[in-house]
């Protein structure tokens, strides 16, 4: 299977193919491109692992095997677990042998297991904020201590200068020819 409207980063070739090993891979210079599963057959956009629709476009990168339920790209034309034809002939075909009652519970586990990386997901996402926010905190803290030895040393000086000013006075007092 080859890809088109996709261009090769390292030789600017727009024809890639999809290989046994399910790596895409340059028809041109042979330059391993990824797992052809993250790749977006409308956008050409690489997205994360296990997502099923494009994070940039929003198109499906994934379909279910009508025969046994395992994941596969979007534009694979064989089941990479049981080898059976994704067709939509053979797709319409399970769909009629499948009773509404296994339908739905297909569904339901699909929903389940979509539920639970949307909870994975978001759990990641909070842990990326709370390490933000105590970065943030830890931050706060160090120019908190900073700012607070800069006024201990400028009352330091302060007070030194204060104590030298009287020291000038009281000589200044004691010296000067009506003084003591």
């Amino acid at each position: 299977m080859q890809l088109r409207d996709l261009e090769c980063p390292n030789c600017g070739a727009d024809e890639l193919e999809a290989t046994e090993g399910g790596r895409l891979q340059c028809a041109f210079c042979g330059s391993s491109l990824g797992e052809v599963t993250r790749i977006c057959p409308g956008c050409g956009h690489y997205n994360e692992e296990e997502v099923r629709f494009c994070a940039l476009c929003g198109g499906r990168l994934v379909r279910d095997c009508p025969v046994c339920g395992a994941d596969n790209w979007v534009l694979a034309e064989h089941c990479v677990q049981c080898g059976r034809d994704l067709e939509a002939v053979a797709q319409i075909g399970q769909r009629w042998r499948q009773t509404t009652r296994e339908r739905l519970e297909a569904r339901r586990k699909l929903i389940a297991r979509l539920k639970e990386e949307e909870a994975r997901a978001s759990r990641r996402r909070l842990a990326e904020l709370e390490e933000a926010e105590r970065l943030r905190r830890e931050a706060l803290a160090r120019a908190e201590a900073e700012r607070r030895k800069q006024d201990r040393q400028l009352l330091i000086a302060l007070l030194v200068i204060a104590a030298a000013f009287i020291v000038i006075v009281v000589l200044v007092f004691i010296f000067s020819p009506g003084g003591y």
